[in-house]
Parts: structure tokens; sequence; C-alpha cells
């Protein structure tokens, strides 16, 4: 009986789906202060899937889904193919809605609509950074890394066709879990049109900690550098 137990407690320290994100650090499994399922999907779908039409827009296979979903909770790191992608984008987007409590929780969800909706324009992206910079460590190292990602796939817009407007409307919904209720609709809307703002002002927001590649852009006043960059990154998780 006690064997049955202990083979429970072993299989449940295994899973990656619906693992709070500190649980996945807990038990091993994050590197970077990141997910390794989710840098194993990121990086795959961004060197073979970035000019693909719809992406994140068009339905993946879902028995394969399941099947590449299982291979992570069972510890392995399932090997992809380029004629996946969409499966993978499901695959994204399912890790993401499955994060109890969502990628922002309630609280800090609750203060973001409060300023989106009263701030002026002015004072609109302090704000929102602000609160940004309380989200709890590892949901902060997610969303930037998230985002940095969501930015580059709209860089390809012309190919891809997923536009920051595009893209807020397939990861609103992903990133705040906004509750059922009388207000869901109109709330989920505020959502999508937030997380069209984050991506569109994107470095003014949050630092980018994880770069992929040159920009080339100049940094302007308000904008993350590459210290502040740095010091979010947690010591233990650098080394």
């Amino acid at each position: 009986m006690e064997i049955g137990v202990l083979s429970v407690c072993v299989e449940t320290q295994k899973d990656v789906f619906g693992v709070p994100l500190i649980g996945l650090r807990k038990s091993g499994q994050m590197r970077q202060g990141l997910p390794l399922a989710l840098m194993h999907i990121v990086e795959f779908v961004e060197k073979h899937g970035l000019s693909q039409s719809g992406l994140f827009r068009v339905g993946g296979k879902v028995k394969l889904c399941q099947g590449l979903r299982k291979g992570f909770d069972q510890g392995s790191f399932p090997e992809f193919d380029s004629g996946d992608i969409p499966t993978l984008a499901s695959l994204l987007k399912l890790f993401l809605r499955e994060l109890p409590g969502g990628l922002i929780p309630e609280s800090h969800r609750t203060q973001l609509l409060k300023v989106f909706r009263d701030s002026e324009e002015e004072e609109l992206n302090q704000a929102v950074r602000m609160i940004l910079n309380s989200l709890p460590e590892e949901h902060f190292n997610v969303l930037c890394y998230l985002l940095h990602f969501l930015s580059r796939v709209g860089a390809e817009s012309l190919q891809n066709l997923m536009t920051s407007k595009n893209l807020s409307i397939v990861f609103g919904p992903t990133i705040f879990h906004v509750p059922l209720g009388p207000t869901m609709i109109e709330e989920q809307g505020l959502c999508n049109t937030l997380t069209e703002h984050l991506l569109n002002n994107l470095k003014h927001l949050l630092p980018n900690m994880y770069p992929h590649a040159s920009t080339g852009n100049r940094a302007e006043p308000g904008d993350w550098t590459d210290e502040e960059c740095v010091k979010q990154l947690p010591l233990t998780e650098m080394r």
C-alpha cells in the first residue's frame, strides 16, 4: 500500500501542465527562471514557424497535442516536427491556460484593469509598469519571455498575419483568466485591449531579459536598461 502512495507522489512531481510556476521551480523544472517545457516549445516554434500564416489561430491536432502534453507530464522532452507547428502553438496556449490562477494573478489583473480604465495617457505606462514589477518572480519572468516572443511573432505579421491586435485576441484569455460572470465578456475584451497595449509598448513596460536578437533600437527615457534587466534575474537561476 505504501509503495502505491509513493508511486503517485513521484508521478505528481513530474507533472508540468496545470502546475503552479513556483511548483515547477521547486521540482527543478526551470532554468533561468523559465519552465523548461515552455522554452522547448517556444524555441522550436520561433525557429520553424514564425512565417506560418495564422500562427496561433489555426487549430492543431488534438490527439497529438494530448500526446505531447502527456510526454511532458511524464518527464520527457518530446521530439517535435516542423510540420506540426499549429499543434505546438496549441500546446503553448494550453500550458498558459492551465496555469493555476493564470499568468497574471487576479489581484494584479484587477489593479491593471483599474489603471488601464482610469489613468491619463501620459501616466498609464508608469502605472502599469509598477504593477507588473510587483508580480511574483516566476510570473514576471515568464511574462517577459512570452511577450517578447510574441513581439517577434508580430514583427513577421506580413507573412503570418498575426498583428499585435490578432495576438491580443488569442493570448488575452490565456494571460488573463477572467472568471465566469455577468461582466465576463466586457472584462475579457478589456483584458485583450490591455494585452495589445502591452505588446505595443513593450520596451517601456518589461525588460527583455532573454534577448533572442538585437533589435537595434536605441533606448528612450523610461525604457528598461541592461542593468535593470540583469537585476530582475534571480541569482539562484543565473547560476
